[in-house]
């Protein structure tokens, strides 16, 4: 995303608003598939698909309103996040926006009644501060290392981040967003946590008629009644919560790209669009952003769904080490001090938060 935006020169900037609202587009339409494919073989139909859509979409509606908040909450979120990353260098961008672990644990507590022991907290202070030293470049490490060391004057040139590539910026509109950002996404995720682990609502028609078809009227082969309802019960359980999981999925994509294209796309960047197009300056490269962000939103779903939102910052911190540690064999990534430093405090920081 970084690369996409402050590369460029601005009079090629693609734009952000429309960027959003696509990736919304594409997750929506995953889910749909998902739905279409979820259901037995014979039902696979679009008459059954538009009749589950126009129930959970339309018919259920005070459900679906409920992802109006989290729906509202993410699109300013990644609106955010795009002035960030054109404002911001990389470096302060990437390590602010670590505060989002936090601000998760504390919405956990309000919202969740979550109870967080003084050690996990600690483990949560070490994670973020851990994680913010891995992500630092090597320029800001070296300086950063430099400052504490005592050298600071002495390497000043040394280790003086460039920023003369670095365009289209605000320091302060970009600090800004991505403290707004982290509050959002703390707020956004755990709100969505909530919904996704409420209890699912009365099962499908569609699959009570599916598996009330050739019930036997008596027992057959010693299998009794309740054993057969019992287990068709347990099918329907895990069906009915792995579709709740895409419904409310695309009920929030609903609701983010009404709502994109009405307060963001149209309002600001609506006299654009009808000048240059909705794909204004589109490239595969913003194609790739737009993807990513379609997918990791439903990766993110599956981990609250059957994790937590503070197991998730957990994971995705490991996984940014990991990325650095290939990074080394790509890229010849060379290992700053404060980078193998930082990854001690965030194996140190999980190994606290499991005790």
């Amino acid at each position: 995303m970084r690369y996409t935006r402050a590369s460029v020169p601005d009079d090629q900037l693609y734009l952000a608003s429309t960027a959003v609202v696509m990736s919304e587009v594409i997750k929506g339409l995953a889910c749909v598939a998902l739905l279409h494919f979820s259901g037995p073989l014979h039902q696979r139909t679009w008459q059954r698909l538009t009749s589950l859509l126009h129930r959970e979409l339309i018919s259920n509606w005070r459900e679906t309103a409920k992802l109006a908040v989290p729906a509202t909450l993410y699109l300013i979120q990644n609106n955010l996040q795009y002035v960030a990353a054109t404002n911001l260098d990389a470096a302060t961008f990437q390590v602010t926006y670590q505060l989002k672990i936090l601000t998760t644990a504390f919405f956990s507590v309000v919202i969740l009644k979550r109870t967080l022991v003084r050690l996990k907290w600690i483990a949560l202070g070490l994670l973020t501060f851990g994680i913010a030293l891995v992500v630092l470049p090597r320029d800001a490490s070296a300086a950063a290392m430099a400052y504490l060391t005592g050298n600071y004057q002495d390497n000043l040139e040394e280790a003086t981040i460039d920023t003369s590539n670095l365009g289209n910026q605000s320091n302060a509109k970009g600090f800004f967003a991505v403290l707004m950002a982290c509050i959002l996404s703390g707020l956004a995720g755990v709100y969505f946590e909530k919904i996704l682990k409420a209890p699912a609502t009365k099962p499908m028609p569609e699959m009570v008629n599916t598996l009330d078809h050739g019930e036997p009227d008596d027992e057959e082969g010693g299998i009794g009644l309740r054993d057969i309802h019992g287990r068709r019960e347990d099918v329907m359980q895990q069906t009915q919560q792995q579709n709740q999981l895409w419904i409310r999925n695309l009920q929030m994509s609903f609701f983010s790209i009404l709502l994109g294209l009405v307060f963001v796309v149209m309002l600001q960047d609506g006299a654009t669009i009808v000048q240059k197009g909705f794909f204004v300056n589109y490239n595969s490269l913003t194609w790739l952003v737009i993807a990513i962000q379609a997918f990791g939103g439903l990766v993110v779903a599956l981990v609250v769904k059957y994790a937590d939102n503070i197991l998730k910052g957990f994971a995705t911190s490991i996984s940014i080490i990991l990325s650095s540690l290939v990074s080394v064999w790509l890229f010849n990534f060379t290992l700053s001090g404060t980078f193998i430093f930082g990854t001690a405090l965030v194996i140190y920081a999980t190994y606290l938060y499991g005790l």
